[in-house]
């Protein structure tokens, strides 16, 4: 099996600003979710399993190529496991996952996903 067989359809929209509306509820902007393909895979190395602990399964990990450097960003939010923005009316509605801060690495990024609690 190739590697092009492991990867998978995920969106990712880039949060662009934290507004808050009249009764001080936060409210976040983002820009209209991208699509690409991504090896995204649950947590299963021992290191990983160790730093996250008890919330080790509502973490999955991508390694990307290094052309996505600052590309990224922590809290921008993510549309995986065959869930996508198609229908959204407010961008962000529909996802799943919102990113850890992306760790850069010499020739690859990794990326963690977090699951959103409630999705």
């Amino acid at each position: 099996m190739s590697i092009k067989n492991w990867k998978k359809t995920i969106y990712i929209a880039k949060r662009i600003e934290t507004t808050t509306d009249d009764f001080a509820n936060e409210i976040v902007i983002y820009e209209e979710p991208q699509k690409y393909q991504f090896n995204v895979q649950p947590l299963s190395s021992d290191v990983d399993l160790r730093e996250f602990g008890e919330k080790a399964s509502m973490i999955q990990k991508a390694v990307i190529p290094i052309k996505y450097k600052d590309v990224f960003k922590e809290n921008d939010i993510a549309y995986l496991d065959g869930i996508s923005p198609i229908d959204e009316i407010v961008y962000g509605t529909n996802a799943n996952y919102k990113l850890k801060p992306p760790r850069n690495q010499n020739r690859a990024i990794v990326i963690y996903f977090e699951r959103i609690t409630g999705k």
